[in-house]
């Protein structure tokens, strides 16, 4: 039966070539070379078996099986019929699947291609509004200054009006013309929408100066050389001390490091205590440190921060004030020790 099937199929195959794929065919080929060699496999498995009932069931067979009738004939032409229709519409129904699965993929495809154009569409258009001059600079903003005025910072940093502030506002440029300036600590460059720039800035404070000849080196409460100046730069004034290396924007070097450093945050404390050195003497071990002219404060950096931070140096200065006494000398020693003389103590 399969040996017909496969050859019917054959047959088929040299008939339909017009209009079955021959890959469909081959596959239908495979699929009843297959199950042919499964059946001839189990006909030699049970071909002794068959061999002896062979005699047998033919002799039964010529008793009792009526003579073959048109019906019978006509049957089997049927049933011979009927498989071959069901052949043709497995290959029929495996060709329509693969072409509704071609027909997807092209449908996919040209879905995918439109979604692209669209947004290649809607890209462009976003991009050439953003460069249009309605997002061009037509002003600034300066926060965080007060050494330098909004027009200095803005000329310093080199920033322009005119030019588009999403793609060539520079902000890494402005950013790093600032920075060049030892008074900017930190910087920071934001666009405000749709024509503002805006320009932040954290100063360095200055918090002494130390006399160098003639002149007077400003710097920060960290030591860094903020400028050279040739006036009294209205901070406290550092003497005593000796200037071995100096560049501006890099921390100075001084052979008294250590009292630099116990002064420095000895005038961090001061700054934070509403308390004002004019003039800090640091040649000595006890410095002195002059709120007036006449009136000074006499002891070790250690001990006059921690009076500042207990604030009871700030009531004495405020006791001689409101007694009008302008003159004398504050003298702090260990253990909350404190004294006043009304004579200026060498």
């Amino acid at each position: 039966m399969k040996k017909g099937l496969l050859g019917k199929l054959k047959a088929f195959k040299g008939k339909k070539r017009e209009d079955v794929s021959d890959d469909a065919l081959e596959m239908l080929e495979e699929e009843h070379k297959e199950d042919g060699t499964a059946d001839a496999e189990a006909q030699v498995e049970n071909s002794d078996e068959a061999e002896e009932e062979t005699e047998v069931s033919e002799n039964a067979k010529a008793e009792t099986e009526p003579e073959p009738s048109e019906n019978a004939s006509d049957n089997g032409e049927k049933k011979q019929i009927t498989t071959e229709e069901e052949l043709d519409e497995e290959i029929y129904r495996r060709i329509a699947l693969k072409h509704v699965e071609r027909q997807r993929k092209k449908h996919r495809k040209k879905h995918y291609f439109l979604r692209f154009v669209v947004l290649l569409c809607i890209g462009t258009g976003v991009f050439l509004f953003l460069k249009s001059n309605y997002f061009n600079i037509k002003s600034f903003s300066v926060e965080g200054n007060s050494y330098y005025t909004d027009a200095e910072v803005i000329s310093m940093a080199k920033a322009k009006k005119g030019v588009n502030l999403i793609f060539d506002a520079g902000l890494s440029d402005i950013k790093k013309n600032l920075k060049g300036n030892p008074y900017f600590e930190d910087i920071y460059v934001k666009r405000s929408l749709p024509d503002k720039l805006i320009i932040s800035v954290k100063e360095r404070r200055q918090t002494a100066a130390i006399v160098y000849g003639e002149s007077f080196v400003v710097i920060d409460e960290d030591g860094t050389v903020l400028r050279k100046a040739t006036v009294d730069p209205q901070v406290t004034l550092l003497t005593g001390l000796t200037i071995s290396k100096m560049n501006i924007g890099e921390k100075v070097e001084v052979e008294e490091s250590d009292a630099l450093k116990m002064t420095l945050r000895m005038l961090s404390a001061m700054n934070k205590g509403d308390l004002f050195f004019k003039k800090i003497d640091v040649s000595k071990v006890l410095i002195r440190a002059y709120i007036y002219d006449t009136l000074s404060v006499k002891g070790t950096p250690k001990e006059l921060m921690q009076t500042i931070q207990r604030g009871e140096l700030q009531k004495v200065v405020n006791n001689l004030f409101n007694d009008k006494i302008n003159r004398g000398t504050i003298k702090v020693g260990g253990s909350d020790y404190m004294s006043f003389t009304p004579e200026i103590d060498a």
